[in-house]
């Protein structure tokens, strides 16, 4: 009885992704194109950001409350945005002392990068996060968890997240997008880590202002750097090792799950 209460979950994990990833990587040119022919200022605003919230918009409009997520066990905000925000903030703190060491080129923003008001910088930068996050911790990394561990999704949706950004190859050497990916795998698991086992509104609201800390950090301390190798290095480094220590929360968290649901009768 209970194999048949769970199968049907299983089947509606990948099918929504694989929908949501095409239409993603379709949505992403046509903004771009629209972007050009609308003559927005890419530093203000970059379209692309929204093509995963296209992609997840699509996968609501066929699938609606048809979607299988995980159960909600937890909830609150306060605390996962307080153990994200200071796990990101020992990260910049260690890609800062890393630039300096090195002395990178890469120096804060003067007004002219802002490419307007920063007030509405920042409005349209906290908008952006959330498009992005709807799809990447609001639908793809709880519909994995159905099928996989929370720390397997988690390596999963931060591949996905990174190779999400394929533009960015275009305009970067190769070994920086490879080690653009590690960072986004990275903070993808700190991301996972503060949002698993919240219900999907909990997860987007705390995903998008996480996200969104993560993109002023390198903003207001590099100017987003210089695409170079050399930056992406010092973003895998420092992103890299609270993505590890979030990676081994998430494993015991799941240690410690599997070791209460053995402990259960099983269900006939």
């Amino acid at each position: 009885m209970s194999e048949r209460r769970t199968a049907p979950k299983r089947r509606h994990a990948i099918v929504p992704i694989l929908v949501f990833a095409v239409v993603s990587a379709f949505a992403s040119p046509i903004l771009a194109k629209l972007q050009d022919v609308l003559a927005l200022n890419p530093d203000v605003l970059r379209l692309t950001v929204f093509s995963t919230a296209a992609g997840a918009a699509v996968v609501w409009l066929i699938w609606r409350k048809g979607l299988a997520y995980p159960p909600a066990t937890t909830t609150g905000l306060a605390r996962p945005l307080l153990l994200g925000g200071a796990a990101f903030l020992l990260a910049g703190a260690l890609a800062y002392g890393l630039a300096r060491i090195e002395s990178a080129p890469w120096r804060p923003p003067r007004a002219e990068a802002f490419g307007g008001p920063a007030a509405i910088f920042l409005i349209v930068q906290l908008a952006g996060a959330g498009a992005e996050e709807v799809g990447w911790r609001g639908l793809v990394q709880p519909l994995l968890e159905m099928r996989l561990t929370a720390w397997k999704a988690a390596l999963v949706t931060g591949a996905l997240f990174g190779a999400g950004h394929f533009y960015l190859a275009f305009a970067v050497s190769p070994g920086a997008f490879i080690l653009f990916v590690v960072a986004a795998v990275a903070i993808s698991s700190v991301l996972a880590a503060a949002t698993v086992g919240r219900p999907w509104q909990g997860r987007i609201i705390v995903a998008t202002l996480l996200h969104f800390a993560v993109n002023m950090e390198t903003f207001f301390l590099f100017t987003d750097g210089d695409g170079s190798v050399l930056y992406y290095a010092d973003m895998a480094a420092a992103y890299g090792v609270v993505g590890v220590v979030a990676l081994g929360m998430l494993v015991r968290r799941g240690d410690a799950r599997g070791a209460i649901e053995t402990t259960r009768p099983a269900s006939v």
